[in-house]
């Protein structure tokens, strides 16, 4: 697979490991977790770094584990 280029306007917020029910509480736009991805949307509005009417795109992404320890092959 190619990799994507990432544009100048693009930015990225990893806030780690979440639990399940922050991923919820997220989906609901409530929570520790929304808050801390709104406020770090609200500190880069304020900076100018992004236009103050960009909308925020959120991923979450889930790491599979492996079935064993030694992984599979």
């Amino acid at each position: 697979m190619a990799a994507i280029a990432q544009k100048a306007n693009t930015i990225l917020i990893e806030v780690g490991s979440s639990s399940k029910d922050d991923l919820e509480d997220l989906e609901s736009g409530e929570g520790e977790l929304y808050k801390k991805i709104a406020s770090a949307v609200e500190r880069l509005k304020d900076s100018g770094a992004i236009d103050p009417e960009a909308q925020p795109v959120i991923f979450v992404v889930e790491q599979k584990k492996d079935d064993d320890v030694w992984g599979r092959y």
